[in-house]
């Protein structure tokens, strides 16, 4: 490798090579930095150039990194990160606290941290924060891939690799229409519920695989179920018809005081769990990221978790 390797090496192919990465597409990398297909391209071929090597491998239409590829990705991202905290420590030198914040959550938290964003940043004005919903599944393949300061779950796998601390209670209810069948009954048996239908999330969802693992514990099975692809597509669902849901206590409140959706009182409902903040442990937490997480842990900021 040329002696000038670092001299040539540019932000602004670190940036585009990173989008690639993430999209696996050079249309969509272009789409997000508002730059051509043919200008992607060419900043692409200038870094492979650069390093001497092809970064990807091209298998018919699919797009895959190569040995010097991955070790570009690790590097880009290191280096990327630290221009991250080196702008925040900057800034902490002026006694305020500026920068960008990426967190991801699963689908079910949408309605507990835009408010707690938002106070952080009345707190910070400025502080800018990105917001990833996404399910379960994809939460953990965004941690594997460290694209994220934090991220916000529930069922934290058993691994040594993730730090991971309670911060908010998480309660899950089986509800449906007001008049529902069950709606007036108490103490209903799990087996009854599942004689009426169900409407799930997808397989990845965090929701759905808290309900199976329930069922399964009960030596009970899903007969029949309609898949849908949000909670607020299920909840909408629900205005009619004798299906039955999971959904988060913090969405369905207000549906259930003003008379429009009912709790039914099955045994062992609500299913409590916990929020958790999570992160690599091998991860350094920036000033600014490690104030956010200081922040959701303080005691006045949420309620307190199981």
């Amino acid at each position: 490798m040329e002696v000038s390797f670092l001299n040539r090496l540019t932000l602004r192919q670190l940036d585009v090579f990173l989008a690639v990465c993430q999209h696996r597409s050079y249309s969509k990398a272009a789409q997000q930095l508002a730059l051509t297909q043919p200008a992607v391209s060419s900043q692409i071929r200038s870094l492979e150039e650069v390093v001497g090597q092809a970064l990807f491998d091209y298998l018919g239409k699919q797009l895959f990194l190569t040995n010097a590829g991955e070790l570009m990705l690790r590097a880009a991202r290191e280096l990327k990160q630290r221009l991250v905290h080196l702008e925040i420590e900057l800034t902490e030198l002026h006694g305020r606290l500026q920068g960008s914040l990426n967190i991801a959550i699963e689908s079910s938290a949408e309605y507990l941290l835009p408010p707690l964003i938002h106070n952080f940043c009345e707190q910070h004005p400025d502080v800018d924060i990105s917001l990833h919903v996404v399910n379960h599944q994809r939460l953990l393949e965004r941690l594997h891939d460290n694209l994220d300061d934090l991220a916000i779950m529930t069922q934290v796998p058993d691994s040594r690799s993730l730090s991971y601390t309670p911060f908010a209670e998480h309660q899950l209810l089986v509800v449906a229409n007001a008049s529902h069948p069950l709606s007036q009954r108490q103490d209903i048996s799990l087996i009854e519920l599942l004689s009426y239908p169900a409407l799930l999330r997808e397989a990845g969802s965090g929701t759905r695989q808290i309900f199976e693992s329930f069922c399964r514990q009960h030596s009970c099975l899903i007969q029949r179920h309609r898949q849908m692809g949000s909670n607020q597509a299920i909840k909408t669902a629900l205005a009619s018809g004798e299906h039955f849901a999971i959904l988060p206590k913090a969405m369905v409140s207000n549906d259930i005081a003003a008379g429009r959706l009912a709790a039914i009182a099955v045994v062992g409902f609500p299913i409590l769990r916990s929020w958790c903040t999570v992160y690599p442990k091998a991860k350094h937490l920036n000033p600014l990221t490690k104030a956010f997480h200081d922040f959701l842990h303080q005691p006045s900021t949420v309620s307190k978790p199981i």
